[in-house]
């Protein structure tokens, strides 16, 4: 049974926590869909509110669920969903990310804590030292393969067991390797991390490692978040998302890295 709001968190008061939960949830869920890496905001904010980072990482995933389900409803109202590419990569990504959710739910929080530590750190390295990869499209959109069907599936299994920053891989998968544009490979992303959300909620549910209060505040949030950047990005286009990525590497990176 998961314990009530602890006297050692990082907000003692249950108002500013939840506050403080609500705002971060808007901002992680803005991130999410304009470019990635909203759990490095929310993760560490978990944790330091007092839960596990078992607990923390399954927690974060309502959140991410509901971010996705405003987004991905906003993008498919505006026609900026290429609903084929998200068919056709859903069954490997579910698969992975089913894997890597089942694997979270036996991995020790004195394991977890250090991976979910230097996977962040190797997150910051990679996307302040080498972001142009991943925005760099061939001449011709291609129709995925294997080996596109591959990657999808081990960026499944790493997004189910830990889900930060796994948009940026996403987003190199489908510009840099199939080259569509980068606004409905963003679209795309954020569809493909709804429906795999969808299904490793249930693994993390049914292990008992999701705190529902703080959860249900992080999805409001969340949801207005995934809903706000959404729109900016169908009003502005691809050059907000570009601009969005280069920004969230430099912050992200650096606030890991100090």
């Amino acid at each position: 049974m998961l314990a009530p709001w602890p006297p050692g968190d990082l907000l003692a008061d249950p108002f500013a926590g939840a506050t403080l939960l609500v705002l971060a949830g808007v901002v992680g869920g803005l991130l999410n869909t304009l470019a990635g890496g909203g759990s490095f905001v929310i993760l560490p904010l978990l944790i330091g509110l007092g839960l596990s980072p078992g607990v923390a990482n399954a927690t974060s995933r309502i959140g991410v669920l509901a971010n996705g389900s405003a987004a991905a409803l906003t993008f498919a109202r505006d026609r900026a969903l290429h609903t084929g590419l998200v068919a056709r990569m859903a069954g490997p990504m579910c698969a992975g990310a089913l894997l890597g959710a089942w694997l979270a739910t036996r991995t020790s929080d004195a394991v977890l804590r250090p991976v979910i530590g230097g996977v962040l750190i190797a997150w910051a390295l990679v996307l302040v030292f080498r972001p142009g990869r991943m925005l760099t499209p061939p001449p011709e959109p291609r129709p995925p393969g294997v080996p596109a069907f591959v990657f999808a599936t081990l960026i499944g299994v790493y997004g189910g067991f830990l889900q930060a920053g796994v948009g940026f891989p996403l987003i190199a998968l489908f510009v840099s390797h199939l080259g569509h544009d980068l606004l409905r490979a963003n679209a795309a992303k954020v569809a493909l991390v709804f429906v795999y959300t969808s299904l490793v909620v249930a693994v993390f549910a049914a292990a008992g490692q999701i705190d529902w209060p703080r959860a249900g505040l992080l999805a409001i949030g969340m949801t207005l978040g995934g809903w706000l950047g959404a729109r900016l990005q169908i009003r502005a286009g691809a050059p907000l998302v570009r601009w969005a990525i280069v920004v969230m590497v430099g912050v992200s990176g650096a606030a890991l890295l100090l």
